[in-house]
């Protein structure tokens, strides 16, 4: 019996085992490219007035606040979990791939707001391939916080667990809302008419309650838990 058999491991998982250095110079690489990517495409807009540039600047920086959310999650995570059996590495992909294509996507949903009849989709379509991109990468950033919340694994300290279980699903409902906000109904739905904003934008808007909501709760847990 060959010592790979002894310790029953075989060829096929040594062969894909992935150093967690390399996974996290290359997620670090796509997470910088995305956003220098997404700043590049606001050289290719000509806005037309103040509003516009309020707009642009207005849509990039929400994107960005998105994307750095998450780059930041996602190195506090990866510092702890490990990274290299082949599931953590398959969705830690398909996160990368979310990540990647959110620059093209965003870039799209920019061009049909400004001048519809550059491009071959409108407004409605764009924003709902662009809310569909952002659900799915926060679901698998939910995925990777539930698998360091784990006990038995004892990746963190258990006064921990409380705090990422609430970041978990404070994720959840953030991937929920932008999930649910890709269905047509919350495009039709608008909220002011001039300028237009779909309900759809309006629901985005409220991710950032969701995030203040949950370091708000931290706080006051943490002081109730601290001595007087």
């Amino acid at each position: 019996m060959s010592s790979f058999e002894r310790d029953g491991k075989g060829l096929s998982d040594a062969h894909e085992t992935v150093p967690k250095p390399r996974i996290q110079t290359l997620s670090d690489m796509i997470f910088g490219l995305a956003l220098s990517i997404g700043a590049a495409t606001l050289l290719t807009q000509k806005p037309g007035s103040e509003t516009d540039v309020a707009y642009s600047l207005l849509s990039f920086g929400f994107a960005f606040f998105i994307l750095g959310l998450v780059w930041l999650r996602y190195s506090r995570i990866t510092s702890v979990l490990p990274v290299e059996s082949t599931g953590i590495v398959a969705a830690n992909m398909l996160l990368l791939f979310f990540v990647s294509v959110e620059p093209y996507l965003f870039n799209l949903m920019t061009i049909s707001g400004y001048a519809p009849s550059l491009g071959q989709l409108d407004s409605a379509s764009t924003t709902t391939l662009y809310a569909f991109d952002l659900g799915a990468l926060q679901l698998v950033l939910a995925y990777f916080i539930h698998e360091l919340t784990v006990e038995d694994r004892r990746l963190i300290p258990r006064e921990l667990l409380r705090g990422y279980r609430l970041q978990m699903n404070a994720t959840i409902i953030v991937a929920a809302i932008f999930l649910l906000s890709s269905l047509p109904m919350f495009w039709s739905v608008v909220i002011i008419q001039s300028p237009t904003v779909p309900l759809r934008y309006v629901m985005w808007g409220g991710i950032l309650f969701v995030n203040a909501g949950r370091r708000l709760d931290e706080r006051l847990r943490g002081a109730k838990s601290r001595p007087s």
